[in-house]
């Protein structure tokens, strides 16, 4: 190999050698959030569709019980544990997200990954732990950035298990060699599509589920002495190569990983479900609030148009055709016209209104919702239009932006804080605001943990 193909791959030594000294305040507070927003969905989803089916296959296998599985009250193999509590925290559709790289969810690969390996090795401190997590974190949001044509792959999956297999190094303490193998290992099992979205299929949790087991998997095998391809990314049959079809920035490599860091571009999401939806929830959920403001009577509405360009349409009409109710969770995550008719229904989009896709009154407004592409593209913030008429002559006009999801830094801390509070209430009830007060205190202060095992046995007995 080439001197100059060595020189994409420094990036290892980098990690090898980044200490939680290393990383900026903000990188460290990105990193704290997503384990808490990670841990916060992954328990509310703890019960989802295919999560018993998956533990129960796991314990028939049995293996070392080494690996806490959050919120079940069982202890697994490293690579059973991340497989599980991987599919937990994508479960619900919940988890963080980055708008700009294929909407790539990074947390549900790495968290679960860095604490099984942790929960493996007996526990690490809190500052090892924010070190791999924002390690594995940083590594998936760039090689997502660099692809820059998204062709169908499911990115959380395909793309994920690279920085998942990073954290878990990471935690390891392994040298740059052995990152560079078990990243090598990773490339034989990245995996992952987007069909299973469209055919509202459980491999869309999985797959979640199958980067972080693998990632852990592609670590230890490494560790072992097993050997994997050198050239993972750049090589003539490598991942860019092949699953990209040579369609990516060849400017960009990892050679300055950690000089400034991506992950402080991730957003939490508010609503469970697709984030290029959430757009069309908000503008319902405006026009709910304009509806009474206005003292206008839901049962009134007559018609609800969805005006935007051909190419936000396109994006969008599989899922989302008025005249076919979602028959799954799955389905309603990405259905913009049940998404616009729940959150008119109910003024807002939750865990609860995902529980109910067969709530009347969201699928009886849904017979009165039709898309209405034009050609004029939109460009700029504002993506289009939502339209609510009445039999009374009243209208209701609200934009259809971008921007009206942002989320200012500044907010972020509080929005996943109160998040968690919400996903913990509603995993297991009453009890739920004592049991995140406590776990959110130690996620705060996490860098003065001794031992993540303080924070994997509470996950543990949450049930």
């Amino acid at each position: 190999m080439s001197t100059k193909d060595n020189d994409k791959y420094v990036f290892c030594k980098i990690i090898e050698e980044l200490s939680f000294a290393d990383i900026d305040k903000a990188a460290i507070d990105y990193a704290r959030y997503d384990l808490i927003d990670t841990l916060g969905v992954s328990l509310a989803g703890a019960t989802s569709p295919g999560i018993d089916e998956i533990i129960t296959l796991h314990n028939a296998w049995e293996g070392k019980p080494e690996s806490s599985v959050w919120g079940r009250g069982c202890k697994l193999p490293a690579p059973s544990a991340a497989m599980v509590n991987g599919a937990m925290a994508h479960a619900l559709d919940f988890d963080d997200t980055l708008d700009f790289a294929g909407n790539i969810h990074i947390g549900a690969s790495v968290i679960p990954a860095v604490l099984a390996m942790a929960d493996r090795a007996g526990g690490v401190s809190g500052k090892d732990l924010l070190t791999g997590i924002a390690a594995g974190m940083e590594v998936s949001s760039r090689l997502a950035e660099i692809a820059t044509d998204d062709i169908g792959w499911h990115r959380t999956g395909a793309f994920g298990i690279f920085g998942a297999t990073v954290a878990a190094c990471k935690i390891m303490g392994m040298e740059a060699p052995m990152i560079r193998e078990a990243l090598g290992i990773a490339l034989s099992q990245a995996s992952g599509t987007r069909q299973c979205i469209l055919d509202g299929a459980l491999t869309k949790r999985l797959q979640a589920g199958f980067a972080a087991s693998n990632a852990v998997t592609s670590a230890i095998y490494a560790e072992a002495g097993l050997t994997g391809a050198q050239d993972p990314f750049w090589g003539k049959y490598g991942f860019f190569e092949m699953y990209q079809g040579g369609k990516y920035d060849r400017s960009k490599d990892l050679s300055r990983l950690g000089e400034k860091f991506l992950i402080t571009e991730l957003s939490f999401k508010p609503y469970p479900c697709g984030r290029p939806t959430h757009k069309f929830v908000l503008a319902a959920i405006r026009a709910y609030e304009e509806m009474v403001f206005r003292k206008l009577a839901l049962a009134q509405i007559s018609k609800i148009s969805v005006q935007c360009s051909k190419q936000v349409h396109e994006r969008h009409m599989h899922n989302s055709k008025p005249d076919r109710a979602p028959e799954n969770q799955i389905e309603a995550q990405f259905h913009v016209c049940f998404l616009i008719a729940s959150a008119l229904v109910n003024g807002k989009f939750g865990l609860n209104e995902l529980e109910n896709i067969d709530q009347e009154t969201a699928l009886s407004l849904m017979d009165v919702i039709e898309w209405n592409p034009v050609e004029s593209d939109y460009s700029g913030d504002v993506v289009g239009v939502l339209y609510v008429e009445y039999s009374s002559g009243d209208n209701i006009e609200i934009d259809i932006s971008e921007s009206s999801v942002a989320q200012p830094s500044s907010s972020v801390g509080k929005l996943v804080a109160d998040k968690f509070e919400s996903c913990i209430q509603y995993a297991v009830g009453t009890p739920g605001s004592k049991i995140s007060e406590q776990l959110l205190e130690i996620m705060f202060s996490i860098e003065d943990m001794r031992n993540s095992t303080e924070l994997t046995t509470r996950l543990l007995e949450i049930n």
